[in-house]
């Protein structure tokens, strides 16, 4: 069996591997770029201790790099974990288009089913349709004929996090909102002094087989940033809303799913579907619901690790945890240290060294610089 790595650089495939890695032995990973220069042979070696490097071009090319591998290693088992939507996207086309035997494995919804749950829009017109607790669905006749009541937010179609989310509270707002429904669609905003709560699962045929949740705590910035401090959490709330849009969808794989709570009918609702690897996978290990793992055995054919329930909290504290105590400042030996039971982003798991060149080389450059202080 070989474990294959795509998008090797980004902070939660580290996270990934550095989960993995107590599980399997380094050389049952197969690491894949799309970039073949001398530099991401040696990035791959500082982060993860290996040089079994391949390339994986995100273009024309993606299919027949990917028939290579697959002979390269005819006499193995290579899984597939869906790190990224775009390059699954690909591999699903793959999928579809390749009428060869493959020695590939893998856990993944339809390739429509796929869609779906990453088209926030066409996504909220099903829940709706199939009475799946949501925010309203703003449409585009509504809005052109000011069928709708203030507030609302104003949301991109396709695409995770916090970028291009506009909220409009006021009529001014409105006046001044630049809005293309061709990239962007438009839902109520809802009425709750609850922050967002995820739900995370592995999933076969709509059946969810583990799972946990979680609840953040602070994020940075304040409104509509990243998570930088969360708490696992067993919400049998959340379980139990997840399940409905799972069966619904038929889902394979690992999805999270983000709620809002709903204070007007006391429901949960959904808000947003991540079809791929999530930035608090490291609670997954943690907290005892044991993922990543599961999804590896049960891809392989093998009986799944039972899952169970620990209380743990997840800290991002280099950069964004840092940056938000320089704007905002407090007691330091109050606000940097952690509960119990508390694990942090790229360290845990890994080793100093590996975790030192992670950060250094993923955050140090002119271009990461600028994006952390744009935020």
């Amino acid at each position: 069996m070989k474990i294959l790595i795509t998008d090797i650089f980004l902070r939660k495939t580290f996270d990934v591997v550095n989960i993995l890695l107590k599980h399997y032995d380094k050389k049952d990973f197969v690491f894949l770029s799309n970039n073949p220069r001398n530099l991401t042979k040696l990035k791959c070696t500082l982060f993860y201790q290996s040089s079994n490097l391949f390339l994986l071009r995100k273009n024309e090319n993606f299919n027949s790099d990917l028939k290579k591998i697959s002979l390269f290693f005819s006499d193995e088992k290579l899984v597939y974990l869906p790190i990224e939507e775009d390059t699954t996207l690909l591999f699903l086309s793959f999928l579809q288009s390749n009428t060869v035997s493959s020695n590939f494995f893998y856990l993944l919804p339809e390739t429509d089913t796929f869609l779906l749950s990453r088209d926030k829009e066409k996504l909220n017109a099903f829940c709706e349709r199939n009475a799946i607790p949501c925010p309203k669905l703003i449409t585009h006749i509504d809005f052109k004929n000011n069928n709708f009541s203030l507030p609302v937010i104003v949301k991109p179609k396709i695409g995770s996090g916090s970028k291009r989310i506009f909220y409009i509270e006021t009529e001014k707002d409105l006046l001044q909102l630049n809005f293309d429904s061709s990239q962007n669609f438009i839902q109520e905003k809802l009425p709750s002094s609850r922050s967002v709560e995820g739900g995370f699962y592995l999933c076969d045929n709509g059946e969810i087989l583990s799972f946990y949740s979680h609840k953040r705590i602070r994020t940075f910035p304040k409104k509509g940033g990243v998570t930088v401090f969360s708490e696992a959490t067993n919400s049998e709330q959340i379980k139990i809303a997840g399940q409905k849009i799972i069966e619904k969808l038929n889902w394979s794989g690992l999805i999270m799913i983000e709620f809002i709570f709903d204070e007007r009918d006391e429901k949960y609702k959904l808000i947003e579907i991540n079809p791929r690897m999530w930035g608090s996978i490291l609670l997954s290990e943690e907290c005892g619901s044991n993922l990543l793992q599961n999804y590896v055995e049960l891809v392989k054919g093998n009986s799944i690790k039972e899952s169970y329930f620990s209380k743990t909290y997840i800290r991002w504290i280099f950069p964004y945890d840092f940056l938000f105590f320089l704007k905002n400042p407090s007691n330091p030996f109050r606000f940097f240290s952690s509960p119990k039971h508390t694990i942090h982003v790229n360290f845990t798991y890994s080793s100093f060294f590996r975790s030192f060149f992670f950060l250094l080389i993923t955050y140090f450059n002119f271009a990461k610089i600028l994006h952390i202080l744009k935020k």
